[in-house]
C-alpha cells in the first residue's frame, strides 16, 4: 500500500525548497480541490507561476498538477484566505521543530499553518497569532483549535535526529525492542530514512540495539548526515517497497526507484490523482496493479524458458556424458563427479548449469522434456504479455473516463457570468449583447440593462427576446448591430416554424419605455417603442456554435458566424431542422471535440468532450439540423479583452429610461 502521508524530513526538504524558490512571491488565488481536503496556492513570482497543493495529515508541495485539481466553489477557508491573504506577499516557508508542521508567513502579518501529523488542519492566523479560519475546530488535551482563539501548536519533535552523535543514537535507540524500532521510536528517525541506514551499514532490522558495538552506531549515525545532505540536494525518489510505493528524497539502495528531477515532481507522482497509487480510482489503481503483475509473470517465465533451453543445450553438448551417467543412476551404479542421486531425482552439474532429471530418463527424452517445459513458459510469456496490452488498453480508456469525470466537475462547479442566463453572444468589435429567455427574462433585460445610449433589437414576429446591445457609451458599427440582429433572430419562434429568415428592427435605448399611452395596459415583457425603427431585413435564421477557451477551460459561444470564428476554436453552422436538441448537444460535442482535437490537441479536445450536456443544449434554439463544422481563429486574446470589459458583477444601466 503506498504511502500516505509527508514524514519530518519530506517537510524539512520540501519546505526548504519552496522557501528558496517562492520568497517575495505575490499569492495570486486560492482554491479547494475537488476530492481533497486541503488547498491549492497559485503563486507568481519573477521566475513565473508556482502552485503550491497543502492538505493538512497528509502533504505540503509544489505541483504541477493544477489543471485537474480547480476549481469548486470555495469553501468557508477559502473565501477567509483570498480576503485576508490573497495579493500579499510571502515572506517566508519554515518548519516548526524538526516536525510535520510548516509555517507560511504573509507580508500582511498572517501565517499559514500546514499540520501534516495525524489530525492536523490548516490555520490561518492574524498578526496576534489569533486564528481567523481553520479546517479543523477541535479541543486537543493540550490546546484547543477555534477561531478568535490563540494557536498553539500541538507538541513538537525539536532536535534534527540526522544530525545525532553516534552515542546520543545509541541512547536514544536503546528504548526500542529492535533496531529499526529503536530508530524510528526512540530516536524519531523516519522509517525509510531509518530502514536505508541500517541497509547501508549492513545491520539487520531485528538486531537488538544492545547488542550492536559502538562501531555500528557511528556507520549509523554517518549514514544518517549522508542521508540528510543528500536530500538537501532536492531530488525526488519513487520507491516500490514491500510496503508499496514511497517518495523520498534520497535514494533507497534496495528498493527499485526512479529518480525525479525534484523532490516535489516525486511527491507529486505518489499523491496526485493519475500519478501513482495514492488516490487514484479503484479501476485505474487495480489495472495498474495488473499490469505490474503481468508484467512481473511475462519476465519471470522467460527467465525461467531461457534456463531450461540453456539447460537443455548444455545436456545436448555432453550427451554421452549425461547419457551414460543417468544409466548408471538407474542400475544404482557409482556416478561420475557430475551427477547426484536426490531421492527420485538425479542432479546434474554442467559446466555451471544445474539440470535436474527424473531417474529412468535418458538423455533424449531429457533434452524434449527441457525443450517442452521451456515451450510451455514461453507460451505462459505470450499470454502474460497480451493481459499486459489488453490491461493497458483498458488502463488508458480508464484514465481518460476518469479525467472527464474530473474535468466536468471542474466546468460544473466553475463561476459563471452574469450575462450567462440569457441568451448572449460576443459581437466583432468585442460589444456583448444579452436577450431574455421569456417574458420575465425579457422584462429584466430591458428594466435592469438598458441604457439610454445602448440599443434595443427585436425580431418582426410575435415572441421573440428583447435584446439589449450593452454599447459601453461607445459607438457600434454596422457589424456589431448585424451580429446583434442574429442572436435576436434565432432565438425567435421564427426558428420552430422553420423559416429561412426573419426582419430585426433596432432602436437606441432612450426609445424605449415601459410607460404604456394613457388608458393602455402594457404585458409583462412589452415595451413601448416610440420614433423611427431602424430594419434589418432579412437575417438569415443561421446561427453558429462554437467552443472557446476561456481561463484554459472550454466555453460555448453563438452568434453571427463572423462574430463566433473569431473567437471559437471550432464551430459548427445550425439551420432550423428535424434533430431534438438532445441529440443535437450530443453530436455537436463529438464534432466539435473532433475538430480541436485536430487542431489544437488531444488535451483541448478532452477539455470540450467533458462539457456537460446541459451546457450546450441550454445554448440551442430549438430542433436544428448541423450544416457544417470546422475550425475557427480561436483567438483567445481577443476573447479574453472582450469577457474582460464584461465582469462577473452585472453593468449599471446608462440611466433611467423615458419617453421621447
Amino acid at each position: 500500500m503506498a504511502r500516505k502521508a509527508m514524514n519530518s524530513l519530506d517537510v524539512h526538504v520540501a519546505v526548504n525548497l519552496l522557501h528558496q524558490t517562492l520568497r517575495g512571491a505575490r499569492l495570486d488565488n486560492i482554491y479547494w480541490p475537488p476530492g481533497r481536503n486541503g488547498v491549492l496556492m497559485k503563486f507568481k513570482g519573477p521566475g513565473g507561476s508556482v502552485n503550491v497543493i497543502a492538505e493538512p495529515s497528509v502533504r505540503i508541495h509544489a505541483t504541477s498538477r493544477a489543471a485537474v485539481l480547480r476549481e469548486v466553489v470555495p469553501t468557508g477557508f477559502v473565501a477567509v484566505m483570498r480576503r485576508r491573504v490573497r495579493g500579499s506577499r510571502l515572506e517566508g516557508v519554515r518548519q516548526l521543530g524538526f516536525d510535520r508542521l510548516a509555517e507560511l508567513s504573509f507580508s500582511t502579518g498572517h501565517k499559514l499553518y500546514v499540520e501534516i501529523m495525524p489530525r492536523g488542519a490548516l490555520v490561518l492566523v492574524n498578526g496576534d497569532g489569533v486564528v481567523e479560519a481553520t479546517t479543523l475546530v477541535a479541543e486537543f488535551r493540550d490546546r484547543v483549535l477555534k477561531p478568535k482563539v490563540r494557536y498553539r501548536p500541538p507538541p513538537l519533535q525539536e532536535d534534527n535526529p540526522f544530525l545525532l552523535p553516534p552515542e546520543a543514537l545509541a541512547e536514544l535507540a536503546s528504548k526500542g525492542a529492535d533496531a529499526v524500532r529503536g530508530l524510528i521510536r526512540g530516536a524519531r528517525v523516519p522509517g525509510e530514512a531509518a530502514e536505508e541506514a541500517l541497509d547501508r551499514c549492513g545491520v539487520d532490522y531485528a538486531a537488538h540495539p544492545s547488542s550492536l558495538g559502538g562501531g555500528v552506531w557511528e556507520c549509523v549515525a554517518g549514514v544518517l548526515q549522508d542521508i540528510y545532505r543528500e536530500s538537501l540536494q532536492g531530488r525526488g525518489y519513487l520507491c516500490r517497497g514491500e510496503k508499496g510505493l514511497e517518495a523520498n528524497p534520497f535514494r533507497r539502495e534496495r528498493l527499485e526507484c526512479s529518480e525525479h528531477p525534484t523532490f516535489h515532481s516525486a511527491l507529486d507522482e505518489l499523491f496526485t490523482p493519475g500519478g501513482g497509487e495514492a488516490g487514484e480510482e479503484p479501476e485505474v489503481a487495480r489495472l495498474r496493479r495488473s499490469m505490474e503483475e503481468a508484467v512481473k509473470l511475462a519476465e519471470e517465465y522467460r527467465r525461467r524458458a531461457g534456463e531450461l533451453r540453456r539447460a537443455a543445450e548444455a545436456v545436448a553438448s555432453s550427451y554421452q556424458q549425461v547419457d551414460e551417467a543417468l544409466r548408471r543412476a538407474v542400475r544404482g551404479e557409482a556416478l561420475p563427479p557430475v551427477a547426484e542421486v536426490r531421492g527420485n531425482k538425479v542432479i546434474l552439474e554442467l559446466g555451471g548449469i544445474r539440470v535436474e532429471a527424473t531417474r529412468g530418463e535418458d538423455a533424449g527424452r531429457l533434452i524434449l522434456r527441457l525443450y517442452r517445459e521451456a515451450g510451455e513458459l514461453e507460451a505462459k510469456a505470450e499470454r502474460a504479455e497480451k493481459a499486459f496490452a489488453e490491461a493497458r488498453s483498458r488502463l488508458e480508456e480508464a484514465v481518460r473516463r476518469a479525467r472527464l469525470r474530473r474535468l466536468r466537475r471542474i466546468l460544473e462547479s466553475r463561476r459563471r457570468f452574469w450575462f450567462e442566463k440569457y441568451h448572449w453572444t460576443i459581437t466583432r468589435g468585442g460589444f456583448l449583447a444579452i436577450g431574455g429567455r421569456d417574458a420575465g427574462q425579457n422584462e429584466s433585460v430591458v428594466k435592469r440593462y438598458l441604457g439610454h445610449e445602448d440599443i434595443f433589437l427585436h425580431a418582426d414576429i410575435h415572441g421573440a427576446p428583447a435584446t439589449v446591445l450593452l454599447t459601453r457609451r461607445l459607438m457600434p458599427g454596422e457589424e456589431d448591430i448585424y451580429d446583434a440582429a442574429v442572436l435576436a433572430a434565432a432565438y425567435s419562434k421564427a426558428w420552430k416554424a422553420g423559416a429561412g429568415g426573419v426582419s430585426v428592427y433596432w432602436v437606441y435605448g432612450r426609445q424605449v419605455s415601459k410607460t404604456p399611452p394613457s388608458g393602455e395596459y402594457l404585458a409583462r415583457g412589452a415595451f413601448m417603442v416610440y420614433g423611427k425603427r431602424n430594419y434589418i431585413h432579412h437575417v438569415p435564421l443561421r446561427l453558429a456554435l462554437g467552443v472557446a477557451m476561456h481561463r484554459d477551460l472550454p466555453q460555448i459561444v453563438v452568434g453571427s458566424e463572423d462574430a463566433v470564428s473569431r473567437y471559437a476554436i471550432a464551430y459548427a453552422i445550425l439551420l432550423p431542422g428535424d434533430m431534438s436538441v438532445g441529440e443535437a448537444a450530443e453530436k455537436l460535442r463529438a464534432t466539435l471535440s473532433r475538430i480541436v482535437s485536430r487542431a489544437v490537441g488531444e488535451e483541448a479536445a478532452l477539455k470540450v468532450e467533458a462539457l456537460p450536456s446541459g451546457e450546450i443544449e441550454a445554448r440551442l434554439p430549438g430542433r436544428s439540423r448541423i450544416a457544417g463544422a470546422r475550425a475557427g481563429s480561436g483567438d483567445a486574446r481577443l476573447f479574453e479583452e472582450a469577457l474582460k470589459d464584461t465582469p462577473l458583477q452585472r453593468p449599471k444601466c446608462g440611466g433611467t429610461m423615458v419617453k421621447p
